[in-house]
C-alpha cells in the first residue's frame, strides 16, 4: 500500500479551495465573516449547520451529522471514496486547475 506523506497531504490541503471543492457538490454557499455557511448536504437540513472556513482549511457541520474535517474527509463523505481514492482524486483536481 502506498502511503502518503504528511507533507505532501498538508501541501495538498493548502491548495485545495474548499470553498470551491464544497460548492462543485452541489452546495450553495453564503459569506458569513471569514466563514461560508451552507445546507449540510449529509443531512436533511433547513436552516445553515454547514460551516467552512478556508483560513483553516476545515469543514464543520452543526447540525444532525456532526461531521466535519478537511478537503480529504470531504471527498470521502461526499463521494463514498477511500482515503487514498480521495487523495488521488484531489491531486489530479490540483493537476487540472
Amino acid at each position: 500500500m502506498v502511503r502518503f506523506p504528511e507533507s505532501e497531504l498538508e501541501r495538498l490541503k493548502a491548495r485545495t479551495d474548499l470553498v470551491a471543492l464544497v460548492e462543485a457538490s452541489g452546495v450553495k454557499l453564503a459569506r458569513h465573516g471569514e466563514d461560508w455557511i451552507g445546507l449540510c448536504p449529509h443531512h436533511s437540513d433547513k436552516n445553515p449547520s454547514l460551516i467552512v472556513s478556508p483560513k483553516k482549511g476545515l469543514w464543520n457541520c452543526l447540525g444532525a451529522c456532526r461531521s466535519g474535517g478537511s478537503a480529504i474527509d470531504w471527498v470521502m463523505r461526499t463521494q463514498g471514496l477511500t482515503f487514498r481514492e480521495a487523495v488521488v482524486h484531489l491531486q489530479e483536481r490540483a493537476g487540472s486547475s
